[in-house]
């Protein structure tokens, strides 16, 4: 005997989400070097096998570009740098000027009191 069927307390429950499909207008759905990829890395599958055909090239290099990267890391690097130094000068100027602000007005001989009385 099989249970009886009582209306759950959510109605709208899916059993799979919900999903997105984005479908460009500006793209193709075709991508022209989809298939040269595809040939490279089917080669290099071939080549880690020792399935050898004639048709594939000598080995494949690799290339980092190490030294344009490093350098403007290394740019970007002293660009912080330096900022943080700017804004460090910024600062104890604006500071030391509140300091001189603080001496030349009442503010300065209250404080002047408080520490002699203090």
């Amino acid at each position: 005997m099989q249970a009886p069927k009582l209306k759950g307390m959510f109605r709208n429950v899916r059993t799979t989400p919900r999903s997105f499909v984005f479908k460009s207008r500006h793209l193709s759905d075709d991508r022209p070097d989809w298939d040269e990829r595809k040939r490279r890395i089917e080669q290099e599958i071939a080549k880690e096998n020792g399935d050898v055909s004639p048709d594939i090239d000598g080995p494949s290099k690799i290339r980092f570009s190490r030294n344009s990267r490093s350098n403007s890391i290394k740019t970007s690097a002293r660009k912080a740098n330096l900022r943080v130094v700017l804004i460090g000068v910024v600062l104890l100027f604006v500071t030391y000027r509140i300091l001189v602000w603080a001496e030349e007005t009442e503010f300065g001989k209250m404080l002047e009191f408080i520490r002699d009385n203090g």
